[in-house]
């Protein structure tokens, strides 16, 4: 029994990490079918909406980026403020002072992100919304990159490529090469059409595809899931590159972990459609295997661990359980590492690794004990 268990659970984290990707690639071999189809008659109107909480000290820096995203006449920037009780709202007002495309929309009491999100949305003026944070930066001419991929009419929403400068520790390391495994996936998912996920940094969506968002699930699961819904495609262009900066500590990134997966697990469950594979069969197998198993990764780790060491107990599979041993001990020294802030080498990776299945795992048992995030 503890065999069978100890097979099934390694299929299924070899299958997510491993053989998923390997199967996207071979898709990719065939000759595609999405075409494109180029129907712009005028530049249209952009909406930038920008949710804050207290981000004082980005706020200019990010009203400075988008003034020169487009032409003056093309643009709007709404800057939603969530309560901020700093100086936000007098920076944000001091700008709008010299230039009439800016407001500030203020909250009463928390709402959170996406309550900040509605209320901007419902009050933009744009033919498109452009979702972007704080603390992202957008070269010129990425927004004119995400219009075009726009034009092809069976296109909803563009999402940018997020790239997070040089690395500085070891968590940073670990996670920037996670993240290039993570682009990977949604850039050849991007490529096959059935990308059903984004990036908060930088979201291009059609108005009138834009649906308001539940408090408790994130724009970057939700948006896409409801483009996708109806019918039309996410693409994440490799061109449209921002950049973003990482949690530099331990904690800063265990918390993002934990908030992303409980907010994302959740909105992805809350439409099953996607997840029937009659309708949308190569969407519903990505979002099983990009999202789902993986925020289960942990589980089927503890499954693995525990059934190998009653095997081993017993003289089976020795080897198995020591080569866990060695993995989960080089996580454990890369953690010291990084705790006293000392270069990790080699040992920064799996830390990495499991540091995100440790957010895995307890943004999941947030879930299941029902303890929704709305406002971080």
């Amino acid at each position: 029994m503890a065999h069978r268990v100890l097979v099934c659970g390694a299929v299924v984290v070899f299958y997510t990490w491993v053989l998923y990707p390997l199967f996207l690639r071979l898709l990719t071999l065939f000759p595609s079918r999405i075409g494109r189809v180029v129907s712009r008659e005028k530049i249209p109107f952009i909406s930038v909406i920008i949710a804050v909480h207290n981000e004082q000290e980005t706020i200019a820096a990010k009203l400075r980026n988008c003034q020169e995203l487009l032409p003056h006449a093309q643009l709007e920037i709404i800057v939603a403020s969530d309560a901020s009780n700093d100086r936000t709202a007098d920076i944000v007002n001091m700008f709008a002072a010299r230039d009439s495309r800016i407001r500030l929309l203020e909250g009463a009491s928390r709402a959170g992100k996406s309550g900040m999100q509605n209320l901007a949305a419902a009050q933009a003026r744009g033919e498109m919304f452009l979702f972007t944070d704080a603390s992202t930066e957008i070269p010129p001419g990425v927004l004119q990159t995400m219009m075009d991929d726009l034009d092809d009419p069976a296109v909803g929403l563009v999402t940018g490529t997020v790239f997070f400068g040089h690395p500085e520790n070891a968590v940073e390391k670990g996670q920037g090469f996670y993240w290039c495994y993570e682009l990977f996936l949604r850039a050849t998912e991007s490529d096959l059409g059935i990308l059903a996920t984004g990036s908060g940094q930088a979201l291009l969506v059609r108005r009138e595809l834009f649906r308001p968002l539940p408090p408790c699930y994130g724009d970057d699961c939700i948006i896409p899931l409801d483009v996708r819904l109806q019918g039309y495609r996410v693409v994440q262009d490799r061109r449209a590159i921002v950049f973003d900066t990482m949690p530099h500590s331990i904690e800063g990134e265990l918390r993002t972990r934990i908030r992303m997966t409980a907010r994302n697990w959740a909105g992805t469950l809350s439409r099953p459609a996607l997840l029937n594979p009659l309708r949308f069969p190569l969407t519903a197998l990505g979002l099983v295997s990009h999202k789902l198993l993986r925020w289960l990764t942990p589980f089927f780790l503890t499954i693995i661990l525990l059934s190998n060491a009653l095997l081993a107990f017993h003289g089976q599979a020795s080897a198995l359980w020591w080569l866990q041993v060695g993995f989960y001990l080089s996580a454990f020294i890369g953690w010291r590492l990084a705790r006293h802030q000392k270069r990790a080498w080699l040992f920064g990776y799996p830390f990495s690794f499991c540091l995100a299945n440790v957010g895995f795992f307890l943004g999941i048992i947030k879930v299941f004990r029902n303890q929704k995030i709305v406002a971080y």
